[in-house]
């Protein structure tokens, strides 16, 4: 798959008490490799003096909503 043709699919329509959301969280690491990165990505991800990240947030029907959580409310 190119990068150039990666998409993020909505989440399935659930008919759970919630909506059903995708949120997606993008950020570049430098890493010997794939699993290195990913282990570094969880761990600025969990770490409570990283700063907040800014997200992309998917409903059901597709609609993306960016959310700075950086940003005071």
């Amino acid at each position: 798959m190119s990068s150039r043709n990666y998409q993020i699919e909505p989440p399935p329509n659930d008919k759970g008490s919630e909506p059903l959301f995708r949120v997606v969280y993008v950020i570049d690491v430098s890493a010997p490799n794939a699993l290195e990165a990913a282990k570094l990505t969880h761990q600025i991800m969990t770490d409570p003096d990283s700063l907040s990240p800014v997200l992309e947030v998917m409903n059901c029907k597709g609609t993306v909503v960016k959310i700075d959580l950086s940003k005071d409310n």
